[in-house]
């Protein structure tokens, strides 16, 4: 899950900008000051409108991975199909839900913009996401001191109906997860870089389309 989470953080999905960032120009560049800040405008909004497409395509992508990893990461001997299918489906979907609301906190802030061209710009931005490190911790934490995973009340449990049993171990696990996960507190930050063009008037991220694809096949390559 880890692995998974880590990956989120390629995943850029951005928010509006304010203009709070700097602007170099490479020598040959021949745009007036109006128009500079014309473009500057254009290309925020094209900044955010096409990462949201990015953003859904590698979303796409990890969804599909993470299918796969828990499919063979559940597929265990001494683990039957319909149980193995039960905590496969509520990973997911907790998994997903997870990721959905780390998404929803992402902060996303234009650094530089620089124009390689009059019609060709290199923008970093610094994207930042809640640090879910201390909330594996206090999962952890939570599975060791709960009282249902004690030897005693583990013996009493036993006495249950298999798929009670397995239903109460399950549900108690993804409260902790969800008590874990609830209040993150912290970011953490990277910096990553893209191109724009502006093609007939509009500006847009470089090969949109081909980004989008990749984006979306290289993680479900990799469950």
């Amino acid at each position: 899950m880890k692995k998974l989470l880590l990956i989120v953080l390629m995943v850029l999905s951005l928010q509006l900008f304010s203009e709070d960032y700097k602007v170099v120009l490479k020598k040959g560049v021949t745009l007036s000051q109006q128009e500079i800040n014309k473009n500057n405008k254009e290309i925020e909004v094209a900044f955010k409108r096409d990462y949201r497409l990015i953003t859904a395509a590698t979303f796409e992508g990890v969804k599909a991975m993470a299918s796969g990893m828990m499919e063979s990461q559940l597929n265990l001997p001494a683990m039957d199909s319909k149980t193995s299918r039960k905590v496969m489906k509520k990973t997911e979907e907790y998994t997903i839900g997870l990721f959905n609301e780390l998404l929803n906190k992402y902060k996303t802030k234009i650094i530089k913009i620089r124009y390689a061209a009059n019609d060709i710009v290199e923008v970093t931005a610094e994207i930042s996401i809640p640090d879910i490190t201390k909330s594996f911790d206090n999962y952890m934490q939570l599975m060791s001191e709960d009282d249902i995973f004690n030897e005693k009340k583990l013996a009493e449990m036993s006495k249950l109906p298999k798929e009670e049993f397995e239903d109460i171990i399950i549900e108690k696990m993804f409260d902790n997860m969800t008590k874990s996960f609830k209040n993150i507190e912290g970011y953490t930050s990277m910096k990553g870089t893209i191109y724009l063009e502006k093609d007939n008037g509009r500006w847009g991220v470089a090969e949109l389309e081909e980004k989008v694809r990749n984006f979306r096949e290289m993680y479900k390559k990799s469950k």
